[in-house]
């Protein structure tokens, strides 16, 4: 049960606030019994419900409907405490493990635990002051017929015991279908994915939309069907065993009260059928439970795994608290870095391969599809680790210690950006006027405009959109800037723009320019161009009029000696 590790942490620091929950809905339980008591001495006596006895009734109701309120609006309050620390635990936990465990663990699973599996949860809690109130009523309703006759109350605990045992062999076999369920889960929210983010490539090819259909989405949704319907038909079972044994054990009381233990007391048999249907609510409250509960229970342990994976990568990389970042020139130094991938029985390494990246010179990276380029950029941006070789960062080697702070050195724009719809991480009173001649450059200023650093939009094309993605980085003004494809979407105007006025720009202050490229035409303007074939540097072209002017710099240097 060590999945259970979860909920005793986040109640951690909780426990009054849960101590209150639990005393009011067993005072409320415990009151509704003292009533059921009262009510059902009044049937059988001979005096009258006076004014002193209504005010006794009048008081329990108060009592009970009042802790019964505490206790429920008590637990939400705990409940959705307990909810935001969980996902935030998570959301931390996330963004701080490697890039490459992101990658294994996949977003549709994440997704599924921040969501289903944190609301399942959820709900399950919020039924604990529930639990409270009807164990307190069940208890409190043994107690009073234990008061009214303890043999009878004996025959009647045997009974349900016997009802609890049968019930729980039901109960059982429904979390084998629960948890194939909960696995089923994983790969229809992967399936969700593919129908909102390709639905233009599901449209456009009705072949592909119905093999989609057919081998995919439909029988994932069928086999999760067919397992919740599985797990809950053995509950609906259990459920309906539990009133044919309250029934039974009614019938059996009527009839052996008299005829078994000798019960003339009319009074005694009267309680024991009030009682019986008056904690008929609360058992069936707690069986109904039950299935919620089994699905916490393997929400807690997707969690548990998760929380685990999560946190063992972390105390491996050693993710350092971020520090703030000067914008200084930096030299980088890759030696002899490299990367391997090993996925469904196919492999690919990148390297070994150095390379040195000066302040002020712009790199582009060049090759085919499956040449390396956006694993060495990854490598280079600090997302992947090397297998082996190192990182130096002018001229301190980078460790799991400082990886964090490294970086943040970098901004970037990938090929499968994420466009935020504010200006996070960036603030002060000059940003919305940068922003605006950045606009006014990118000629977005007559569909995007912005306030307190809040874009008005970003619902615009691709195009579009990506210069919105590279606005948002030149505002960051980081030593080091990678752009995955970033001309590959803009028409000829804005590719001109990108290359010869933008990088420039980049370059002339000082910033070091890596660029991955098919865009042959500029190649010349590139200080270097590194090109890659199967994981390996294929060959570096030197830009000859840099050759040049380097070699005009040192011989006025030794001219000047």
């Amino acid at each position: 049960m060590h999945y259970f590790n979860v909920v005793r942490e986040l109640f951690t620091g909780r426990y009054i606030s849960l101590v209150f929950v639990v005393m009011a809905g067993s005072i409320s339980g415990l009151s509704g019994i003292v009533l059921l008591a009262l009510i059902n001495s009044f049937l059988h006596a001979a005096n009258t419900f006076d004014e002193k006895n209504a005010f006794i009734f009048l008081g329990l109701v108060t009592l009970v409907i009042g802790t019964r309120i505490a206790s429920s609006v008590g637990m939400v309050r705990l409940v959705q405490a307990i909810v935001r620390d969980l996902r935030l635990q998570l959301s931390r936990q996330i963004m701080a493990a490697p890039y490459s465990v992101f990658q294994k663990l996949g977003s549709a699973r994440l997704l599924v635990n921040l969501t289903e599996d944190v609301s399942v949860i959820s709900q399950a809690l919020r039924r604990v002051s529930q639990i409270c109130i009807n164990i307190a009523w069940l208890i409190g309703g043994l107690v009073y017929m234990a008061w009214l006759s303890l043999s009878l109350l004996l025959f009647v605990i045997g009974v349900i015991a016997l009802g609890v045992i049968i019930y729980y062999l039901n109960a059982h076999l429904a979390m084998r279908p629960l948890y194939s369920g909960r696995e089923q889960d994983n790969v229809l929210y992967a399936h969700f994915q593919a129908l909102t983010q390709g639905i233009k490539e599901l449209k456009l090819h009705r072949s592909r939309a119905q093999d989609f259909l057919k081998s995919g989405l439909i029988p994932t949704i069928k086999a999760s069907c067919q397992f919740n319907i599985s797990a809950m038909t053995f509950f609906a079972f259990a459920a309906a065993w539990g009133g044919v044994v309250l029934y039974v054990l009614m019938g059996l009381v009527l009839y052996g009260s008299h005829n078994w233990w000798g019960v003339a007391d009319e009074t005694v048999v009267s309680g024991y059928i009030l009682t019986l249907l008056y904690i008929f609510g609360p058992i069936s409250m707690l069986i109904d439970s039950i299935p919620e509960l089994g699905r916490a229970k393997v929400s807690l342990k997707k969690i548990e795994i998760l929380r685990c994976k999560l946190e063992d990568e972390i105390e491996i990389t050693g993710e350092a608290a971020l520090q703030e970042i000067s914008a200084q020139p930096c030299t980088i130094e890759l030696e002899g870095i490299c990367y391997g991938y090993h996925h469904d029985g196919s492999s690919f390494t990148l390297g070994p391969l150095s390379l040195v990246l000066n302040p002020g010179e712009l790199v582009f990276i060049t090759g085919g599809n499956g040449s390396g380029k956006s694993s060495l950029m990854l490598l280079l941006i600090g997302l992947y680790t090397p297998e082996q070789g190192c990182v130096i960062l002018n001229g301190e080697l980078v460790t799991d210690a400082n990886r964090g702070v490294y970086r943040q050195q970098f901004s970037a724009v990938f090929s499968d950006f994420y466009l935020f719809e504010s200006l996070l991480g960036l603030s002060g009173k000059q940003v919305d006027q940068q922003v605006q001649r950045y606009l006014k450059q990118l000629q977005l200023d007559h569909k995007v405009s912005v306030k307190e650093g809040v874009l008005s939009t970003v619902a615009l094309s691709q195009g579009q959109r990506k210069r919105l993605a590279l606005l948002t980085v030149l505002l960051e003004d980081r030593p080091v800037y990678v752009f995955d494809e970033w001309a590959a979407d803009q028409d000829p105007q804005f590719k001109e723009e990108f290359y010869t006025s933008i990088l420039a720009d980049l370059k002339a202050r000082g910033k070091t320019i890596v660029a991955i490229t098919h865009d042959d035409r500029y190649f010349h303007i590139a200080d270097r161009c590194v090109k890659l074939e199967n994981g390996q540097i294929l060959e570096i072209t030197e830009h000859p009029g840099l050759r040049a002017h380097r070699s005009a710099v040192i011989n006025n240097q030794e001219s000047s000696a």
